[in-house]
């Protein structure tokens, strides 16, 4: 009976302070939230794609939070229709990159919408019950500039060396013909 009476009291001390320990880590988390958010961020796109088959794009993106104690946590973003997470780089420093082909690569200014753990969670409850993904209140929007790619001249510089190699044989046998006769 003794045994008894100790595990039933070791139980509920246990579950008591798991119970204070889960208050006290809500309280904390609560507490941690990101508010007044500012973020700066540098943006990198190809912009020579000579050689290139594919166009990349990078933002990396710093987040300041009031009170500068607390953090975003872990971030994602979407990006058409696809929920990818974004890379956690440094303490409040994330980047994001994706490439694109040449052919159908964005040119301009492209938004994509950052979500925090809560709008994550918001966001694949509209995917999964098919509500508008794009009423679901995100984060922050990162602008990435994209002014488009320079591809190589109009005329590759093979046309034209054949181009005028068949032009200097033309006069030649033209001059030729001329002499001959």
């Amino acid at each position: 009976m003794l045994l008894l009476h100790t595990i039933i009291t070791f139980h509920h001390s246990e579950m008591l302070s798991i119970l204070i320990f889960s208050l006290l880590s809500l309280q904390f988390t609560a507490g941690s939230t990101c508010g007044d958010v500012e973020v700066s961020t540098k943006s990198y796109t190809t912009e020579d794609a000579t050689v290139l088959s594919q166009i990349a794009y990078i933002s990396e993106f710093e987040v300041k939070c009031n009170p500068a104690s607390s953090s975003p946590g872990n971030l994602y973003a979407l990006f058409k229709e696809i929920i990818v997470p974004v890379a956690n780089v440094a303490p409040n420093k994330y980047q994001i990159s994706w490439t694109e082909d040449l052919k159908t690569a964005q040119v301009g200014e492209i938004i994509v919408k950052i979500f925090d753990e809560n709008g994550y969670a918001a966001l694949k409850k509209a995917l999964r019950n098919g509500d508008n993904i794009h009423e679901v209140e995100y984060f922050t929007t990162l602008s990435i500039s994209h002014p488009g790619a320079y591809k190589g001249p109009c005329i590759s510089c093979e046309f034209l060396a054949a181009l005028f190699s068949l032009s200097i044989a033309y006069y030649a046998v033209h001059l030729r013909m001329k002499f001959v006769s």
